[in-house]
């Protein structure tokens, strides 16, 4: 497990948070991503998604966060698509 913090942006407008999420710890465990357990079981994914979903970001005033603890990192995602990971 890594110790230093990482932020970035979904890849592309065609990954989703949730997909990015996984994908990005699974690459910090080195393990393929579906030997990670689900993410429901930390959050629910479809919320997650519409949180940073264009069309909702920009007709929002408010600049929210969600956070959130998965396979042993603390998760930051922002509103307007940032993603913080840190080892928890």
């Amino acid at each position: 497990m890594t110790e230093e913090m990482l932020s970035f942006a979904p890849e592309s407008t065609d990954s989703t948070a949730s997909l990015s999420i996984v994908e990005r710890i699974a690459a910090l465990e080195e393990t393929d991503p579906v030997t990670l357990p689900p993410l429901y079981d930390a959050i629910d994914p479809e919320a997650l998604n519409s949180l940073v979903d264009a069309s909702t970001a920009r007709n929002s005033r408010s600049p929210a966060t969600v956070r959130f603890t998965y396979c042993g990192y603390d998760v930051a995602v922002r509103r307007d698509g940032e993603i913080t990971i840190a080892a928890a």
